[in-house]
């Protein structure tokens, strides 16, 4: 009785020196030194930190000139950030061709985003190369210089009317629901261009997404050779809609659950377009998918398991309008671990956009990709991925990739 009279004694006193407006460093050392005592619970531990380094940000910019709070608020609301990769890749087709291919290639990004008030933000990316489903360049050309693109530039808008509402313009990172980078309909470095809605809510346990949108492949001109087109009706373009749940079930397991459509329109500009979004430019798409992940911590090693499962429904030839995959997945200290399977069919995906480094970019292949890799330090790490593919042309390829990358 006497030691929880004196905790809470203790308890009181140090919550109201540290409240007072003459806070400082030394409160966070105190507030430690009570909570490995038992004396704080770990919430009355993170509430009071929280009060604490509020204090003490309003102390400084009181401090502060007026032109440098202007700039300290400007450094709080701009995020800069990006990764550069160093990748050694090996590709072997083991067929009557024989073909072999070894080369080292470069990948950087820079990302800059920017809270512009409480209900804009806006964003950029700078990258190397230029292609839908890759950023990597290689290195040849005689020392010659690497060409830069951007491959985001958007406005998001979430207006407080409507809570849980997030408008998209521009070109962006996909909207959709994923449940990893293994790209069997899209490649992770897929940036689709339009518009897209996102409505967030959350209900009980359950976190739930609701995603739509108007996406643009290519313009109307570019597909009928025209000198001007009639506006929408003209351009090949994609609409989007998707619904997917998380959840938390236990300290041990949480999972996710969603689905996807992406219908294809315009026809007519499918089959002639330049930089068709289909195998042989003549295979209308509306492809339907659904995707889930578990997650489950052990206690020992943390584990997970995902699926994804697509078919084309307007695909004339059904034997050839399914994909699917399976994989799993840990991590053990400064090691991680990723393995899938995968099945993909001639006209399931658009093969354009699919993973462009497993099976060289083929949309008819199945196979198996493992990925280890190993954190060497703080936003530095060393990474290898296998690809063992067989085409549905019996053609086999093998793809090695040996990357150093460095995340700032």
């Amino acid at each position: 009785m006497m030691k929880t009279l004196k905790s809470a004694r203790l308890l009181a006193i140090s919550a109201g020196l540290l409240l007072t407006n003459n806070a400082q460093a030394t409160d966070k050392d105190l507030l430690d030194a009570l909570y490995q005592n038992g004396v704080l619970t770990k919430v009355q531990y993170e509430n009071l930190v929280k009060k604490v380094e509020s204090k003490e940000k309003e102390v400084a910019q009181a401090a502060l000139s007026p032109e440098k709070a202007q700039a300290l608020d400007w450094a709080t609301r701009v995020k800069i950030g990006g990764d550069m990769r160093f990748r050694h890749e090996n590709i072997d087709t083991e067929s009557d061709r024989g073909v072999k291919e070894s080369r080292q290639r470069i990948r950087a990004r820079l990302t800059i985003d920017a809270q512009i008030n409480d209900e804009t933000k806006a964003g950029f990316r700078l990258v190397t190369a230029g292609g839908t489903t890759s950023s990597n360049q290689t290195l040849e050309g005689g020392f010659g210089g690497k060409d830069i693109f951007f491959d985001r530039a958007f406005l998001s808008w979430s207006p407080k009317f409507a809570s849980g509402l997030t408008a998209t313009f521009g070109k962006f990172k996909q909207p959709w629901y994923n449940v990893s980078s293994a790209g069997l309909v899209w490649d992770s470095d897929v940036n689709p261009e339009g518009v897209a809605m996102k409505y967030k809510r959350s209900v009980g346990p359950v976190k739930m997404a609701a995603t739509g949108g108007y996406f643009i492949l290519e313009d109307g001109d570019t597909v009928n050779g025209k000198d001007n087109n009639d506006g929408f009706s003209d351009d090949l373009n994609m609409f989007h809609a998707g619904l997917s749940a998380s959840m938390k079930l236990n300290d041990m397991i949480k999972g996710s659950l969603g689905s996807n459509a992406y219908i294809y329109n315009n026809e007519s500009a499918l089959s002639s377009a330049s930089n068709s979004a289909l195998k042989d430019g003549d295979t209308p798409l509306e492809i339907y998918e659904v995707a889930g992940k578990v997650d489950i911590d052990t206690g020992f090693l943390p584990v997970y398991v995902y699926a994804q499962y697509a078919v084309n429904a307007a695909a004339a030839d059904e034997d050839q309008d399914t994909a699917w995959l399976a994989g799993f997945g840990t991590k053990y200290g400064p090691f991680k671990m990723d393995y899938n399977y995968r099945d993909t069919q001639e006209d399931a995906v658009a093969d354009s956009y699919n993973d462009s480094d497993f099976s060289a970019g083929s949309d008819s292949a199945r196979g198996h990709k493992v990925k280890l890799a190993y954190k060497i330090n703080k936003n530095f790490s060393l990474a290898g991925a296998y690809f063992a593919a067989e085409q549905y042309n019996n053609e086999d390829v093998d793809t090695f990739q040996l990357d150093l990358k460095a995340k700032f």
